[in-house]
C-alpha cells in the first residue's frame, strides 16, 4: 500500500507571471512635470521626444517634479553601482505625492521591484514602480513605458509586442510524490556550513549521497584547548577572558571577542561537516570569500582539477545591513550586493554551466513583498530570481529553483525578529520543514516551477 505524503507544514507557492495583457496605445498619460534622468541618453531622448515639452532631462532629480522617470535601471553599471545609483536618485526625486518610476531591462540582471515593493513601504506617501523592459529600440520602449504609466501604478514586465504581466501567487503546491531527477554527483553549497543552508545541504545528503564542497567566509578555526565546549558567546568569552587572566596574558576584549566567534563558527562547521559524513556524503569545507570576486575562477579551477566538475550548486551566502533607504550608504549596498549577487555571477562565470543539473538559490520573500529597512536586501534577492528565470531559459535540462523564503525558525531571525513577524502574523518556517521543502523542490519539484514563496504571504505587498 502506497502511504499518503504527509503535507508541509508552510506554504509553498508558485511565483508567476500572469497572462499578457494588451496596453492601449492611448494618448500621454497626465504626469504634470515630468523629469527623465539621463544616465541612459538613449531612452531619456525617446521618452522626453515622446512626452514633449512637460518633460526634462537631468542628470539629478531636482525633488519637485510631479513624475521623475529613472534609467540608471537600464545601463550597463556593474549590478552594484546599478542598484546603488536607482536608489540615490529615487532618494533625490522623493516628494510627498510624486510619481516615481524605476525602469530595468529584462537582460541584464537586475532587482529593482524589489526596490519599488521596499520603497512602497517606507514611502507611503510616494507613488514607486519598476517597469521591466523587454529587448527593442529605445523609441519602442518609450511608447511602451507610457502606456504602462496610463494604467493602474504597479511593478510591471513589458514584452516586446507591447503588452504587460504582472507577477502573481499560485495555489499552495503539495509534496511530490516521486523523484524525477538525478541527483549531483558533486554540490558546491556556499554559505552552506552554517545555518539554515547547512539543514538542507544534510537534507540533500540523506537523499542523494555524493560529495558536499561547503563554501564560506569563516575559517576553520579550532577549539581553544582547555576551554570546555559551548554554543554560548557569552559563556566562551568569560572563559577566554579567565584563562587569559590565569595565564598572565593581556588581552583586549576586542580580540576575546573575535577568538570566540571564530571558535563558535569552527564548531559549526565542523558539526556539519560531521552530519554531512553521517547522512551518507563526502564532505570537506573550502573557505572562499564571495564578496572577492576576483580570487573565485582560479578558486573554482582549482576545486575542479581536486574533485571534478561541479553538477548542482546551492547559492545560500548572504549578508544583512538593514536601515531605512534613507539612511542607506553606497557601502552598505555593496556589502549586500557582494555575496549574495555579484559572488554568484562570478561563480556561474567560473564553471561550465551546462555541466550543471540542479541549481538552487536562496532569495527571500523581502524580494516579493519588500521589507522595511531591506531596501538592499531585496533587491539582491530579486536580482536571484530573474537569474534563475534567465538560467531556466538558458539550461533546458537542468532543475533551476529560486526560493524566496520567509522568515526561518533560526538563522538570520532572532528572538526580537521572531517577534517583530509574529506581530504581523507571518509564521517562522520550521528548520526541518524548510529542508524537506528544499530537498523535495529541488531534486523532485516540476521543472517548469522556477520561483517559489515558501512560508506566508507578507501584508502589504
Amino acid at each position: 500500500m502506497v502511504q499518503p505524503v504527509a503535507a508541509y507544514g508552510s506554504d509553498v507557492c508558485p511565483v508567476r507571471f500572469t497572462a499578457p495583457e494588451t496596453m492601449p496605445l492611448a494618448n500621454i498619460p497626465c504626469l504634470g512635470t515630468v523629469e527623465i534622468t539621463t544616465a541612459e541618453p538613449s531612452m531619456a531622448n525617446a521618452l522626453a521626444a515622446a512626452i514633449g515639452a512637460q518633460a526634462t532631462r537631468v542628470a539629478t532629480p531636482s525633488g519637485t517634479a510631479d513624475t521623475v522617470i529613472l534609467t540608471e535601471g537600464l545601463t550597463n553599471y556593474p549590478s552594484a553601482d546599478r542598484h546603488w545609483s536607482a536608489l540615490a536618485q529615487a532618494r533625490t526625486a522623493r516628494m510627498p505625492g510624486a510619481r516615481i518610476v524605476l525602469l530595468q531591462s529584462t537582460e541584464t540582471v537586475s532587482g529593482l521591484p524589489g526596490l519599488s515593493r521596499t520603497l512602497r513601504k517606507e514611502w507611503p506617501d510616494t507613488n514607486v514602480t519598476t517597469l521591466s523592459l523587454s529587448a527593442t529600440d529605445a523609441a519602442t520602449r518609450a511608447t511602451h513605458t507610457l502606456a504602462a504609466l496610463a494604467t493602474s501604478p504597479t511593478d510591471r514586465l513589458l514584452t516586446t509586442d507591447g503588452q504587460s504581466r504582472k507577477t502573481h501567487l499560485s495555489p499552495t503546491l503539495a509534496p511530490p510524490t516521486s523523484s524525477a531527477h538525478t541527483a549531483p554527483a558533486l554540490w558546491l553549497v556556499t554559505g552552506g556550513a552554517r545555518g539554515v543552508t547547512a539543514t538542507c545541504a544534510i537534507e540533500l545528503a540523506r537523499r542523494t549521497g555524493g560529495t558536499f564542497l561547503l563554501a564560506g567566509r569563516s575559517a576553520l578555526s579550532a577549539w581553544p584547548q582547555g576551554v570546555a565546549p559551548t554554543q554560548d558567546l557569552k559563556a566562551l568569552r568569560a572563559a577566554l577572558a579567565q584563562q587569559a587572566v590565569a595565564s598572565g596574558e593581556k588581552v583586549k576584549p576586542a580580540d576575546i571577542d573575535r577568538t570566540a566567534r571564530a571558535a563558535l563558527a569552527g564548531q559549526e562547521i565542523h558539526a556539519t561537516l560531521t552530519a554531512l559524513a553521517a547522512a551518507g556524503a563526502t564532505a570537506h569545507y573550502v573557505q572562499l570569500d564571495l564578496s572577492d570576486t576576483a580570487t573565485l575562477a582560479p578558486a573554482i579551477a582549482a576545486i575542479q582539477a581536486q574533485h571534478g566538475p561541479i553538477t548542482g550548486l546551492v547559492h545560500g551566502a548572504g549578508v544583512l545591513a538593514d536601515k531605512l533607504a534613507m539612511e542607506k550608504t553606497e557601502a552598505e549596498v555593496r556589502k549586500v550586493f557582494g555575496p549574495k549577487v555579484d559572488g554568484l555571477l562570478a561563480l556561474l562565470g567560473a564553471i561550465n554551466t551546462a555541466q550543471l543539473t540542479h541549481i538552487g538559490l536562496f532569495s527571500s520573500a523581502s524580494a516579493l513583498f519588500g521589507n522595511t529597512g531591506q531596501a538592499d536586501y531585496a533587491m539582491a534577492n530579486e536580482c536571484l530570481n530573474q537569474l534563475a528565470r534567465q538560467l531556466h531559459a538558458q539550461l533546458p535540462n537542468a532543475q533551476v529553483k529560486s526560493f524566496n523564503w520567509g522568515p526561518w525558525d533560526g538563522g538570520m531571525v532572532d528572538a526580537g525578529l521572531a517577534a517583530h513577524f509574529a506581530q504581523q502574523g507571518i509564521s517562522l518556517i520550521g528548520q526541518a520543514d524548510g529542508a524537506r521543502i528544499f530537498a523535495d523542490q529541488l531534486l523532485s519539484g516540476d521543472r517548469d516551477i522556477v520561483e517559489l514563496l515558501v512560508g506566508d504571504a507578507w501584508s502589504g505587498a
